[in-house]
C-alpha cells in the first residue's frame, strides 16, 4: 500500500501542478487582452510562408536546446501561451501523463523542432515543453530540422515584429540590396505588410525601366531594385528628412513615411498628368495641413497592422496540415492502474 500511496500522491501533485499552470495561463491571457497583446505562440507556417523557405536540413542526433528559445509551434500555437502554459483545450490527463513521465525514471523521447535563426518551433512535443518548463528545467533534448534562413527572431518578439523581420529577410534576399549597398538600415518598417509593398514598387519600376530603355537586354529584378533604391527610394527619403516630416510621426521610420509619400506622388501624377518630384509631393502634404493627411497616414498603418493579425486571426492562408500535426502520445490509450502494477506513462 505504501507504493500505491506514493503513486496516488505523485499523481495528485501532478494534477495540482497542471491546475496551477492553467490558472497562470488564464491570468496571462487576461492581462494580454487588457494591454492589447497577442500571447499565442508564434506560428511557423505563417513565417515560412512569408519567407518562402522550402529548404530544410535535418540533424539526426538529438541535442539539448534552451527552453527559453522555443517561441512557437507548427500546429498547436493556440493551445499554449508564449510561456507554454496550458490553455483550456489542453487535456489535464494528457498533460499529467507527460509531466509524470518526464519527472520519473521512464523519461520521454526528444521533441522535434524546427530551427529558424536562433529560435525554435515545436513540431512534436508541445506538452513535453510545457511540462519541462513547469518542472523548472532550462533545457530539453530535441531533434532539430534547420530552415537555412535567419530573419533575426528573438524569444521576446511579438507576432507583428516576427512578421516584419520575416518580410525584411525575404525582401533583402529577393533584392540583393545589402550585397550591393552594404547595410540598408534606412529601409525598416514598424508595421507588417510594408516590405511586400516595396517589392511591388520595384516590379513596377522594372516595367517602366524596360519601356524607357527598349534597347537594353532583359533587366534583372536585382538590377531594377538597385536602380529603384538609388533613383526613387533615396530621393524620397531625403526629401522627407529635409522637410523634417518625421517629427510629425515620432513612432514612424523614414520607410514608413515613404510608403505614404510614394502613394501621394502617384496620385498627383495621375491627377495632373505630369511627373512630380519628391520635394513637391512632400510640400503638398505640408500645404494641405498636417491633420487631415496624418489621419489618413495613421489609417494606412492601421490597415497594414491588420495584415499581420489576419495571418493568424483565422485559418485562412495556413496549411491544413498545420492544424493537424500529431505528437508523441496522441494515440496512446489512457492507462489503467492496478493496485499491484503502476504504469508511469
Amino acid at each position: 500500500m505504501g507504493d500505491d500511496l506514493t503513486y496516488t500522491e505523485a499523481r495528485h501533485e501532478a494534477f495540482e501542478r497542471f491546475a496551477k499552470e492553467r490558472g497562470r495561463a488564464d491570468r496571462q491571457d487576461f492581462l494580454a487582452r487588457i494591454v492589447g497583446k497577442n500571447d499565442d505562440l508564434l506560428p511557423l507556417a505563417s513565417l515560412t510562408h512569408i519567407l518562402q523557405a522550402h529548404q530544410q536540413i535535418v540533424r539526426d542526433e538529438a541535442v539539448m536546446i534552451p527552453l527559453e528559445k522555443i517561441v512557437g509551434s507548427v500546429g498547436r500555437y493556440r493551445d499554449f501561451t508564449r510561456d507554454f502554459r496550458p490553455r483550456e483545450r489542453v487535456s489535464a490527463d494528457r498533460w499529467v501523463r507527460v509531466f509524470r513521465a518526464m519527472t520519473s525514471l521512464e523519461g520521454v523521447p526528444p521533441i522535434e523542432v524546427y530551427r529558424l535563426g536562433d529560435v525554435y518551433f515545436v513540431s512534436d512535443g508541445n506538452h513535453r515543453v510545457s511540462a519541462a518548463r513547469a518542472s523548472g528545467f532550462d533545457k530539453i533534448a530535441a531533434h532539430i530540422t534547420e530552415i537555412p534562413v535567419d530573419p533575426g527572431l528573438t524569444p521576446g518578439d511579438t507576432l507583428d515584429k516576427a512578421i516584419i523581420k520575416a518580410e525584411r529577410a525575404r525582401f533583402l534576399e529577393e533584392t540583393d540590396l545589402e550585397r550591393r549597398f552594404d547595410r540598408v538600415d534606412d529601409i525598416r518598417f514598424t508595421k507588417p505588410g510594408s516590405d511586400p509593398k516595396l517589392l511591388e514598387h520595384i516590379r513596377v519600376h522594372r516595367y517602366f525601366m524596360a519601356l524607357d530603355h527598349p534597347w537594353m537586354a532583359a533587366i534583372s529584378f536585382q538590377d531594377a531594385a538597385a536602380n529603384w533604391y538609388v533613383e526613387v527610394y533615396r530621393p524620397i527619403v531625403a526629401a522627407i528628412q529635409r522637410r523634417n516630416l518625421l517629427q510629425q510621426f515620432p513612432d514612424s521610420t523614414a520607410a514608413d513615411v515613404y510608403i505614404w509619400v510614394s502613394s501621394r506622388i502617384m496620385e498627383l501624377e495621375t491627377q495632373f498628368g505630369q511627373k512630380i518630384s519628391p520635394e513637391e509631393a512632400v510640400a503638398t502634404l505640408e500645404d494641405e495641413g498636417g491633420s487631415s493627411w496624418q489621419r489618413a497616414f495613421r489609417e494606412v498603418w492601421r490597415i497594414l497592422g491588420e495584415i499581420g493579425d489576419a495571418l493568424v486571426g483565422s485559418d485562412a492562408g495556413i496549411p491544413e496540415w498545420a492544424e493537424q500535426s500529431l505528437e508523441w502520445g496522441d494515440f496512446r490509450p489512457i492507462p489503467t492502474y492496478a493496485l499491484r502494477e503502476q504504469d508511469d506513462e
